[in-house]
């Protein structure tokens, strides 16, 4: 976390660092932390080492948060049992202040592990020497992107959040205005802007940041304060300037989360041949057997405890009898022994690398997709279709190509096209820690979740509680979220 970290480390430390990190291998968090000392970097290959070990940290800390945060809280998904022997994510949807902090949704520490790595990388970038200009402008533009991307997580999760833009010798910081935090975080993805290309290869295509990345998280950025005209045009950048393609073949929809795909903007790379493999719930909670058969937490091959959406929610989602590639693209039916009710698997990651490790869990060979092009389609269509923009017809064609990809009956009309594009976000994006967002940034949470009282946004229900150890740790400087007291 940002509250009294040491000045320095030790010998033995810097040497692991600079011996084992490398370009194309992200460490496990473990190896290394956070480096403070000041020889830690002292070249560009240092540069590159240090950004991989952010790319480290925040392959750790997301995968868990915003399943269980995004999706989880949204009631997309359930267990078979709401009342009695359930995992203690299905009680997130209920909002409850210890369902919440039993998930990990009081711990802001991960992300803030990101942003000091990368202040880390941005002060030293500064005084090394020799140091080839193309180079130097990504790394500056990698750093300065996965800064505001861990912001633009910790100020959706928490709203105002500690502001600190230094690597070393940090006094206790309270809480900064929301408006202050995003002001950082339009300024570091206009620093990313400036300084990335479109591409550096398809060998790092979509895993490492890029401008169109960046433009990418910036449209949402904007959506989600609700400068919707700032938003559309960013989404048409990447649409149109960037080289970004749908998946059109539905028989290979899945290819999508193996990663890499020519639709992925911004994902987390896990490659088992370079054992970046990591137990997180968003594979050991929604798959079960076959692909896991470890029962050591619950997780895994005990279908019990499956977390997937139930008949009544998949019902709302797909109409009994409508054509759509989704319904059994995205999930795999199975009728479990014993059991009247039909449930489903969330099967988006099911392409799991075989030399994984299968009794342990640490088994994965999907990517965890941060953004991709239907995401941005659907976004510009929610700024199009908004009141403040109302070019209805251009919405609707957006809303449209995403539905055509899926064999799914157009929209001509019929109802709402801002719930019907929230909708079409929901059916595409389930499992990939969106759902949640689109709720509060539509403000439409009381239509499609537990949270219904009335004032929820005013209120602060939306956000999550911090931490008891935190806000003792920094000497009661920081304050509990409102609602939360």
């Amino acid at each position: 976390m940002l509250i009294n970290r040491k000045s320095k480390i030790l010998c033995i430390a810097l040497m692991t660092f600079a011996m084992l990190f490398s370009c194309k291998k992200i460490l496990d968090t473990e190896v290394v932390e956070i480096p403070t000392d000041t020889n830690a970097i002292t070249s560009a290959a240092d540069v590159d080492k240090a950004i991989a070990a952010a790319y480290s940290f925040l392959r750790f800390v997301v995968p868990d948060k915003v399943f269980l945060m995004g999706d989880m809280r949204a009631n997309v998904f359930s267990s078979y049992s709401q009342s009695s022997n359930t995992r203690t994510e299905t009680l997130i949807a209920t909002n409850s202040s210890a369902s919440l902090l039993n998930n990990g949704g009081g711990d802001w520490n991960g992300f803030y592990r990101v942003v000091s790595q990368c202040n880390l990388v941005l002060e030293k970038i500064q005084g090394i020497p020799v140091y080839d200009e193309v180079t130097k402008k990504r790394h500056i533009g990698e750093a300065s992107f996965l800064r505001a991307l861990s912001y633009f997580y910790l100020a959706r999760f928490w709203g105002d959040v500690p502001l600190n833009l230094k690597a070393v010798d940090l006094a206790n910081l309270p809480k900064a205005p929301q408006a202050d935090v995003f002001k950082q975080i339009q300024q570091d993805l206009d620093v990313a802007i400036a300084n990335l290309q479109m591409s550096y290869g398809a060998n790092e295509m979509a895993v490492r940041a890029t401008k169109g990345a960046a433009w990418a998280i910036k449209a949402h950025v904007m959506g989600w304060l609700q400068d919707y005209s700032s938003c559309e045009k960013l989404c048409d950048s990447v649409i149109t300037r960037g080289p970004y393609v749908m998946v059109k073949d539905t028989t290979n929809l899945l290819s999508i989360f193996v990663g890499k795909s020519t639709e992925g903007i911004f994902e987390l790379n896990f490659d088992a041949n370079l054992k970046e493999v990591q137990k997180n719930r968003v594979f050991n909670r929604t798959l079960g057997r076959p692909w896991y058969t470890d029962y050591s937490d619950g997780g895994g091959g005990t279908e019990t405890f499956l977390l997937s959406p139930s008949p009544e929610q998949m019902t709302q989602m797909f109409v009994p009898g409508s054509k759509d590639a989704r319904r059994f693209t995205w999930f795999v039916r199975e009728t479990y022994t014993g059991r009247t009710n039909n449930r489903v698997y969330l099967g988006k990651y099911r392409s799991l690398q075989l030399k994984g490790d299968t009794s342990s869990q640490n088994i994965n060979e999907s990517n965890i997709i941060v953004t991709r092009l239907p995401d941005i389609i659907l976004l510009r269509a929610e700024a199009l279709a908004s009141t403040g923009i109302g070019r209805v017809a251009e919405a609707a064609e957006l809303l449209n190509s995403v539905r055509r990809r899926a064999f799914a009956k157009e929209y001509a009309g019929n109802g709402s096209i801002q719930d019907t594009i929230l909708l079409e976000r929901k059916k595409e994006l389930i499992g990939e820690g969106q759902y949640f967002f689109d709720l509060v940034r539509t403000r439409k949470m009381t239509k499609d979740s537990k949270i219904t009282n009335g004032d929820w946004f005013a209120r602060g229900t939306w956000l999550l509680p911090i931490s008891q150890a935190i806000i003792a740790q920094s000497n009661f400087v920081i304050t509990q979220n409102e609602y939360w007291k």
